[in-house]
């Protein structure tokens, strides 16, 4: 027998009259939702683009399905700051669409090892983290791996020690 798992995410959207509105959920703080990024010159203080609550969305998700493989992997994650970026083109006769929705995660590791395995993690996210049902372009994930030998308190290799541990293969669902 498979067992399937379902989870529900449900949010509430508040209309604030012109193009503003308050984005609720049962879990988080309100966001206030502002005018879209495709239109030329549209900046609203402190409301948020959906498109940008897109872009977020994506980054996170990169963030905890990285952090949970690395966890699996028994990676010592030393650090892990990311930006993304996504590209909204339209043109005359044309909607708005998405081109390009790229991820660059910079992280360090404390062996070459643990880089190599952080690596291999990353070029596997994108095909198994964002189904193509949710959002129709694959994030492209650009990553930027460091080891930091002198910060390393791993216990489990020391820095200059040959590479006895084997590559992990990690089986992504």
């Amino acid at each position: 027998m498979t067992s399937v798992t379902i989870t529900e995410y449900e949010t509430r959207l508040y209309w604030q009259g012109e193009r503003g509105a308050v984005l609720t959920s049962d879990r988080a703080p309100p966001v206030p939702i502002g005018l879209p990024l495709v239109e030329p010159g549209a900046t609203e203080d402190g409301r948020w683009a959906p498109e940008t609550l897109l872009v977020g969305a994506v980054e996170g998700r990169t963030l905890l399905a990285f952090l949970e493989r690395a966890r699996e992997a028994d990676v010592n994650v030393l650090f892990y700051q990311s930006c993304a970026v996504a590209r909204v083109v339209g043109g005359p006769g044309q909607p708005p669409h998405l081109t390009d929705l790229i991820v660059r995660p910079h992280v360090a590791v404390a062996t070459d090892l643990d880089a190599e395995v952080v690596r291999l993690i990353f070029s596997e996210l994108p095909a198994h983290c964002f189904p193509s049902s949710v959002i129709q372009i694959t994030p492209r994930i650009e990553a930027v791996v460091e080891t930091w030998h002198a910060r390393a308190a791993s216990p489990r290799a020391a820095p200059d020690a040959p590479l006895a541990k084997p590559l992990v293969s990690i089986a992504l669902p």
